[in-house]
């Protein structure tokens, strides 16, 4: 199809076009939200507006593949932290935590810490498409890529009770999760550390995820175990995705914890034998040696089974805390991950807090330190106090883990990056993990090459999960575009100030429209909620 005119002209831009190939200068020629044209030397008097990349690098719009952005879109529709460091779309609904489905009015994990009339939207969902209707009607900035969580559907059938479904209510599970694919989701996703997901089986989450193969769908986990038992967690995720036919994408691959230092070896081995013979496993990855998550996650899963007000009730109990302090001690966890052995007291930063916004920035031995407590006494109290509602920052990455593993190529890039609401000092992976792949990563280390670090974040997560006409810049598809600086491209957020939006981005496109202008939120309301397509 020729064009006479176009809405937009990107020109004199080198043009990294996701797939890993060296750049080429080429205009870009955008009309109706797509890319309509890629020429050398367009015309400038056939464009309504220009945009001058001259020793500029363009590409597509980075993928975001695993967010906590669920009720981030909603209450910021134009997603700013994430706009302004190139991304533009966002996978919502990891670790087994979609918004919906669940019964209407369950007060669920993402039901708190926003603006009042958000959280009455929030609160009256109940199906998958009516929190897909509801993000539309936000009008996003930012498209979004949604997946259907095993915990929630766990909670939607059986409540939060640590036990196996009956046949009634795995047959129940598995229209949840077809009903949810029905209405646009990509995939299932789990989060087998975390409550109730850890209280399945292995034959349960293969159940669903055969239900979610049905539709082409994908099949992502934050695994049972990212330390000492990495490898078998590992091993059980390749072993769902073989069983029910469908790619598995493991989320924020790591080795945690100092013992466990090194296993990124093994780990990626056992994925290159499992791709040998015909699962289609990959993983991905945030650039950071430190994590984050909420601090009840310290504790073994089946403490939670009762809900964060019988657990806070159980910690006041001298002789529980007694046995959970045997229990974090014993040298063997089976079944769970030991948050506290893999970072240690005073490598747990807290983020985020109802009650104390004074703890903020401080790790658990320098506050109970200061409080003239012993570590487990402050940290009990604590999860007690505030009803197990904590988020913190837990240091027990490897430098030489992060980096094997952003090498490989089967890595892609995700924030896993927790918005701010209320007092909190969240994790700087939410501004600054893309900048900082490409600037320090690639060209300060020298570990990637840019062209293969923007594959990373285009074509291999629009591959994964079967985005349409995106992750390429190709005639036809959609003008998601990021123009940046090579030589100057930097995140600047850091755990003292997390906020700090990157450097060297020049412009972001969301289907054809400018979202961020030179470090500016432009208020564009040009994103979608994509559905999952047959």
């Amino acid at each position: 199809m020729a064009f006479d005119r176009f809405d937009m002209l990107i020109r004199g831009g080198r043009v990294l076009d996701g797939t890993g190939n060296p750049y080429v200068k080429l205009d870009i020629g955008l009309s109706a939200g797509r890319i309509a044209l890629l020429a050398r030397d367009i015309d400038p008097e056939r464009a309504d507006q220009l945009l001058d990349a001259h020793g500029l690098a363009v590409c597509p719009g980075f993928i975001d593949t695993h967010t906590h952005d669920d009720l981030y879109v909603l209450v910021r529709p134009t997603a700013d932290a994430k706009v302004l460091q190139g991304v533009t779309a966002v996978v919502t609904g990891n670790c087994g935590n979609s918004m919906t489905p669940k019964h209407r009015y369950r007060r669920g994990a993402f039901g708190r810490g926003g603006p009042e009339e958000i959280m009455e939207k929030v609160k009256g969902m109940s199906t998958f498409g009516e929190y897909l209707a509801a993000v539309e009607a936000a009008r996003p900035g930012i498209n979004v890529v949604p997946l259907v969580g095993h915990g929630s559907v766990r909670l939607f059938v059986i409540g939060s009770e640590r036990r196996p479904p009956s046949t009634e209510e795995l047959g129940r599970m598995k229209e949840s999760v077809a009903a949810a694919m029905e209405e646009g989701a990509f995939g299932l996703s789990t989060g087998l550390i975390y409550p109730p997901g850890n209280y399945a089986e292995t034959a349960e989450i293969v159940a669903l995820a055969e239900v979610a193969a049905r539709f082409h769908g994908v099949y992502t986990s934050h695994i049972r175990s990212e330390g000492q038992a990495l490898l078998q967690a590992l091993g059980e995720a390749i072993h769902i995705g073989e069983a029910a036919g469908l790619p598995v994408l493991i989320s924020h691959h790591k080795a945690a914890g100092r013992p466990n230092w090194g296993k990124s070896k093994a780990s990626l081995r056992l994925m290159e034998e499992a791709r040998a013979r015909g699962v289609e496993v990959s993983c991905d990855q945030y650039p950071y040696a430190a994590g984050s998550t909420f601090l009840g996650a310290a504790l073994h899963p089946r403490h939670h089974a009762e809900g964060p007000k019988a657990l806070s009730s159980k910690l006041r109990d001298p002789g529980y805390r007694q046995a959970l302090i045997e229990e974090l001690e014993a040298e063997e966890t089976e079944g769970w991950e030991n948050l506290l052995r893999n970072a240690g007291f005073e490598n747990i930063v807290i983020c985020q807090t109802e009650k104390h916004s004074e703890y903020l920035g401080r790790n658990l031995a320098e506050l109970a330190r200061a409080e003239g407590k012993s570590n487990y006494e402050f940290l009990f109290d604590l999860l007690a106090e505030e009803t197990i509602n904590v988020n913190v920052i837990l240091f027990m990455m490897a430098d030489e883990d992060i980096e094997r593993i952003m090498a490989h190529p089967l890595t892609m890039i995700g924030t896993d990056g927790t918005p701010a609401f209320g007092p909190s000092r969240v994790h700087p992976r939410m501004s600054g993990t893309f900048p900082r792949v490409l600037g320090c990563y690639a060209r300060e280390k020298g570990l990637l090459r840019l062209e293969e670090a923007v594959r990373k974040m285009t074509s291999l997560p629009a591959q994964t999960f079967n985005l349409k006409h995106k992750g390429l810049i190709r005639e036809g598809y959609d003008a998601d575009l990021v123009v940046f600086d090579p030589e100057t491209i930097i995140d600047r957020a850091t755990y003292a100030e997390p906020d700090l939006g990157p450097e060297g981005i020049a412009y972001v496109l969301v289907n054809g429209q400018i979202a961020a202008d030179h470090g500016r939120i432009t208020g564009a309301t040009s994103g979608r909620v994509l559905r999952r397509e047959a």
